[in-house]
């Protein structure tokens, strides 16, 4: 029987660190980990997307933190052909719950 190669995932260096300031900035932690780290967002995110991620596919993986999945480079003008790998971009929710302001929908 033959083996998959496994997809090459990528992600960029200014999503990670946005996301390490947003992790160490959350009001309200409580019982998250006093320090977020690189190291540990990463495993989180592995964890997260999984062995054979799809694109287009959205995933949480840290409180106001989402992994979307997408082709290398397709948010570059000029990016060419798509060289086969997968990268993973981070969406960070910049507003925060305020529990003595919400709206019932």
């Amino acid at each position: 029987m033959f083996g998959r190669t496994q997809q090459e995932i990528v992600i960029s260096e200014p999503d990670i660190e946005a996301a390490l300031e947003h992790l160490r900035a959350l009001p309200f932690r409580g019982s998250l980990p006093a320090s977020w780290d690189r190291k540990h967002l990463l495993n989180l995110i592995r964890e997260e997307i999984g062995p054979q991620p799809k694109i287009d596919q959205c995933i949480g993986v840290a409180p106001g933190i989402f992994a979307i999945i997408k082709p290398f480079g397709v948010d570059l003008a000029g990016s060419g052909e798509a060289d086969g790998r997968l990268q993973v971009w981070l969406a960070i929710r910049t507003a925060g719950t305020d529990p003595s302001r919400t709206s019932r929908l």
